[in-house]
């Protein structure tokens, strides 16, 4: 004689107990890859890591137009410019020198683009005024910039 053993198993356990143990590996695997997977990456892509090339935060610097001086206001994250601008700027200077602020603005729209400042083209209309500020754009990064 045998001892033969029936073993009942129903079909929603066996579902049930299936479902448990995959939400239990997708959980353990999804937690491994949070803990360890963005320790090197600053901006969580994922691709490859990256350094960062500024101290976030709002630099400024100061440039002389015939005795007057203007002030040049730079906001940076880790890796862009964000934004430049004209801080203070008095309506005297405005009338003075009106290729000043689109001059800055068309300077500003290649930067938010991440060209780099070497790289800045200059318009034909305010070449001379666009250097003066590429030249103060220049001189407040200096600031922001990571030295290793």
């Amino acid at each position: 004689m045998s001892n033969t053993k029936i073993v009942v198993v129903k079909l929603k356990e066996l579902i049930l107990t299936t479902a448990l143990v995959l939400a239990g590996v997708v959980t353990l695997m999804l937690m491994i890859f949070l803990i360890s997977g963005n320790k090197n990456h600053s901006d969580g892509s994922g691709d490859a890591p990256t350094s960062a090339l500024y101290h976030p935060g709002v630099y400024t610097s100061s440039m002389t137009l015939n005795d007057t001086t203007i002030h040049l206001e730079l906001v940076c994250d880790a890796n862009h410019i964000n934004s430049v601008r004209l801080v203070n700027l008095d309506e005297a200077v405005e009338t003075m020198y009106p290729l000043l602020n689109p001059a800055l603005s068309d300077l500003e729209l290649q930067l938010a683009k991440d060209i780099p400042v070497s790289e800045l083209v200059l318009t034909d209309g305010s070449k001379y005024t666009q250097t003066l500020l590429i030249e103060a754009i220049e001189q407040t990064l200096r600031k922001a910039e990571i030295t290793e």
